[in-house]
């Protein structure tokens, strides 16, 4: 059969108003900067994933990574008892448990993961809508130096990745880092204290020479 203009006009037009839109979605380290003293221990932020696109996603499992540059903060845990917004899986979680840690890795680079805990099933975010993978806790060393300590997502789309109810990848399209800001210089004390402790470690070597 022939089609007119008009006819081919309004079934192309069909065919696209059809076609649903393509999902995006955004990784963030939120807030996007954390004050920390030099000694610190038990700083936190979330991990929050935002859907950004024009349709709703359902989300089955995830797996994310972080790091920080350097080694003046240590990423030490990471559990579902996040701040804001709430956490994705709550009372869903596979531990079956919002309150015990997540599966992670820790140290300057934390992994961790999460999967829905009904097969086939997941959690839905709206367009515009945001839920948190999770919070991470970390210390500062006593002898952090004043300034920003970058925090990223590393591993690339192996280590950071959602996964629908079928199994199948929902693509990541926004990676948004955050700052650990040391707000103060290392306190005298921290100095004093490695100051003594090489000046111990000097003498007793001396003596084991003598």
């Amino acid at each position: 059969m022939k089609l007119t203009p008009g006819i081919f006009i309004a079934s192309f037009a069909a065919v696209l108003l059809g076609v649903p839109g393509r999902a995006a979605t955004i990784l963030a380290i939120e807030p996007p900067t954390v004050s920390a003293n030099p000694g610190e221990v038990g700083g936190v932020f979330d991990v929050v994933l935002t859907n950004s696109g024009p349709g709703s996603i359902t989300v089955a499992s995830f797996n994310f990574e972080v790091s920080v540059a350097g080694t003046d903060i240590t990423l030490t845990g990471a559990d579902s008892s996040t701040v804001a917004p709430p956490y994705i899986f709550a009372g869903h979680s596979v531990d079956a448990d919002i309150s015990i840690p997540l599966n992670f890795t820790s140290g300057q680079t934390l992994d961790a993961n999460d999967t829905y805990d009904v097969p086939g099933s997941g959690v839905t975010l709206t367009a515009g809508e945001s839920l948190a993978l999770g919070e991470l806790f970390f210390n500062a060393s006593p002898t952090a130096a004043f300034g920003g300590i970058t925090v990223s997502f590393t591993g690339g789309a192996a280590a950071n990745n959602l996964s629908d109810p079928a199994g199948d990848i929902i693509a990541i399209n926004t990676f948004s880092g955050g700052t650990i800001n040391i707000t103060s210089a290392p306190e005298p004390s921290s100095f004093l204290l490695m100051l003594a402790g090489t000046a111990a470690i000097a003498a007793w070597n001396r003596r084991r020479r003598a």
